[in-house]
């Protein structure tokens, strides 16, 4: 389900996010735009779904889907309805902050008290559902109140469809490689080994939240920056935008590397040790991702329309490499091959969209970011031959190794992120 529905609808958000951001930046009305995409939202959303029932009403667990059913349709409309991406184009990121808070904390009192074991599934969906139902309703108030009270000059102009498809080709494919690796894994190999992969992809990208709430905040100034034609400013912002994702997402890559073990037996429990060797292969992930999502979305949101078919016509190709070297790895290594698969991908992606956009990078920046993390070895070596637990070797280690990031990258090396948080202060 959600490879369909990632396929479905990851293309309207990302091109909202831009439109919005865009006609804010133009002083243009942007009621048309979000009427528009709101309702083929909803479309692609039902349409994603009943390709879901046509694939599944013949399965052995279809007594079970059939039952949630029903519900399913009402969360996929009520995220179609929420319309985040508004909300991300007006860069009113205090509006999903705390309302995700606020319901987030209810939704857990709520699953505290009602869910009691695993037969409860169908109470924990309704949960999850009437959360997102509330924050479509909190979104939906809080646009149209936008709408009416800021009412901006009215542009007759067409709905730019090739816009659209080129941000959805490259929005949508490098959006659901995890599901893509899981269905293939499904079909070339067992249970056991998508719990793995699974649960590896899960930890490993816990990670991202971080990196990639910073890529959210600076998507829209892209877009405006475009829209205005300050290419200038939009290429600074990227500049500056990697040296930050770079500081962040470099140690924690290199801390998965060092504590994929302690990590699987302090979240996952014993049952998941075939875990760990897939997250050391993944476990570059956090830099490659968050540096594809940046880099994507600054070519998408420029002005260079040749920049943007190239990254529709390489993320497609990507996909393909991906599927072949599934079929080629999954076999050989299960969850280990779908691991090395997203590796290798990621990776690829990254280098693919460096390439064409060519930033300007300061690499001996990012040397100095590598050779601080070697710092990290002793701390995991010195821990790893103490009787210590899991639990304790990963608090100790996670923040020793992040004292002496902090202290080196502060102290010897003066890391241009750091004299920028310093000067706006």
């Amino acid at each position: 389900m959600g490879l369909i529905f990632s396929i479905a609808t990851i293309g309207i958000p990302a091109f909202g996010m831009y439109r919005i951001a865009q006609l804010q930046s133009l002083g243009i009305d942007s009621r048309k735009i979000y009427r528009s995409l709101t309702g083929w939202s909803i479309v692609l959303s039902l349409l994603g779904y009943g390709i879901f029932f046509l694939l599944t009403k013949d399965h052995s667990g279809w007594f079970f889907i059939h039952e949630v059913l029903p519900i399913g349709a009402l969360f996929i409309i009520a995220n179609s309805l929420s319309a985040e991406w508004y909300l991300q184009g007006k860069q009113r990121f205090d509006i999903p902050a705390i309302r995700n808070l606020t319901l987030r904390l209810l939704g857990l009192i709520a699953i505290i008290a009602l869910i009691k074991s695993p037969s409860d599934y169908k109470t924990y969906i309704w949960i999850i559902t009437i959360t997102i139902c509330l924050s479509a309703l909190v979104n939906t108030l809080w646009i149209r109140n936008d709408l009416l009270k800021n009412p901006l000059k009215e542009v007759n102009e067409s709905f730019k469809w090739n816009e659209l498809f080129l941000f959805y080709i490259g929005t949508v494919f490098i959006s659901c490689t995890d599901f893509l690796d899981v269905t293939l894994l499904g079909v070339m190999s067992s249970e056991e080994q998508i719990g793995l992969y699974g649960n590896a992809a899960k930890l490993v990208r816990l990670s991202l939240l971080l990196p990639m709430a910073l890529n959210l905040v600076v998507s829209p100034k892209f877009s405006s920056h475009h829209a205005k034609g300050n290419s200038t400013d939009a290429t600074e912002l990227l500049e500056r935008s990697i040296r930050w994702i770079t500081y962040l997402a470099i140690p924690i890559s290199v801390l998965y590397l060092l504590y994929a073990k302690e990590l699987v037996w302090v979240f996952s429990g014993s049952a998941f040790t075939g875990s760990i060797q897939a997250i050391r292969w993944m476990s570059g992930i956090p830099l490659f991702i968050s540096m594809s999502n940046l880099l994507i979305y600054y070519g998408l949101s420029g002005t260079n329309t040749k920049n943007k078919r190239s990254i529709a016509i390489g993320v497609g190709a990507g996909i393909a490499i991906s599927i072949g070297l599934n079929y080629w790895l999954i076999p050989l290594f299960g969850a280990i091959g779908a691991a090395m698969n997203s590796l290798l991908i990621e990776f690829g992606f990254m280098l693919f969209f460096l390439l064409l956009l060519k930033p300007s990078i300061d690499w001996k920046t990012q040397l100095k970011t590598g050779m601080t993390c070697l710092a990290f070895i002793p701390i995991y070596m010195i821990l790893d031959g103490m009787e210590l637990s899991n639990l304790v070797r990963l608090l100790i280690g996670g923040c020793a190794s992040g004292l002496i990031y902090l202290f080196i990258q502060h102290t010897l090396w003066k890391h241009p992120y750091i004299t920028e948080i310093s000067k706006n202060q």
